[in-house]
């Protein structure tokens, strides 16, 4: 989500007002640090939901004493003890029934109140297909077959040892019932007596934001701001920001293949050191072997110097009984 900050997601909590927020799913928390400099100034407040936080919680609540509440557990075993809350990130466990329950434990806890929410992953991959970062939580009746193998666009099999998090579980199949981001808040939205609102921005693996009518009536920034997603000069900002993630994807290839050349560079060098020891070895074995040829002449040359005193002293001994 780290990406749609300055896009869409700053803005949309300062026309909500939002002063309760939760983050579902932070992993290296650098998004975490954005939202909560943004809270520190606003007076509001983050709960972050990780059950395997890529960072240190202890850390964060020293620098944001006022701001940061950490719930080291899933969304399904926090969100139904949170209260109420003005706002909620949803960036945890791509899947139907992860999101779903989640859309339908802020629905149960707020009703006609509905929170503004954000959700990352609506389009591809996760948007139809769901993926697990721990199967055995999803009750069998809700897991898809599943499998770890990587995706490519286009092709909905999964691809073994490639494509994108080939090492994360995913659902084998795409599409279909249950299954996917999207569908989760498309089943959501179909099943839900509100009025809701949803936007999409397809970039990026896709950003979510679903209001309530109820939201957008009492917040009409918000409202103005959403309106403002399908207009042409956000198209263009739109284009601009795709762009602009497309040269820093770019230039992180880049640097993966100059630290590939320099990667390849040191082989070489090494290669080369190694072909030169391997033929001081050679060279030092067939040392060895002509030296163990001349120590076994040697020895042989010096026993026969030392033999043969002995023998004809012996032999004269023989001729004189």
């Amino acid at each position: 989500m780290n990406g749609f900050w300055d896009l869409l997601i700053r803005p949309a909590l300062e026309a909500a007002a939002a002063r309760e927020i939760v983050e579902i799913g932070s992993e290296g928390g650098k998004h975490t640090r954005r939202l909560l400099d943004w809270c520190s100034q606003h007076g509001a407040r983050l709960h972050v939901i990780e059950p395997v936080p890529g960072y240190d919680p202890a850390e964060l609540a020293a620098a944001y004493p006022q701001a940061f509440v950490f719930h080291q557990a899933t969304s399904l075993e926090i969100l139904p003890k949170l209260g109420r809350i003005d706002a909620a990130l949803i960036d945890g466990d791509h899947n139907w029934y992860t999101v779903h329950h989640e859309l339908l434990e802020l629905e149960k806890t707020h009703g006609g109140d509905f929170p503004l929410v954000l959700l990352h992953d609506m389009s591809w991959p996760f948007a139809r297909r769901d993926m697990y970062y721990a199967p055995e939580r999803i009750p069998v009746e809700y897991r898809q077959p599943y499998a770890c193998g990587g995706v490519l666009p286009g092709q909905a099999e999964l691809v073994p040892a490639a494509g994108l998090s080939p090492e994360i579980h995913k659902s084998i199949a795409e599409g279909g019932p249950r299954n996917g981001v999207r569908t989760a808040v498309e089943d959501f939205m179909a099943q839900s007596a509100l009025p809701l609102r949803l936007d999409v921005l397809p970039v990026d693996f896709g950003l979510g934001v679903l209001a309530s009518r109820t939201l957008l009536e009492r917040r009409p920034a918000l409202r103005e701001l959403l309106d403002g997603v399908n207009s042409r000069e956000f198209d263009q900002r739109l284009l601009a920001y795709g762009e602009s993630r497309r040269i820093d994807d770019l230039m992180a290839a880049q640097r993966v293949l100059e630290h590939l050349g320099l990667v390849d560079a040191e082989l070489r060098r090494h290669e080369v050191e190694v072909k030169r020891l391997r033929e001081m070895l050679e060279t030092a074995h067939a040392e060895l072997r002509a030296l163990r040829i001349q120590v076994q002449s040697t020895a042989k040359y010096l026993a026969w110097r030392v033999a043969r005193p002995i023998w004809r002293s012996v032999r004269g001994w023989i001729g004189r009984a």
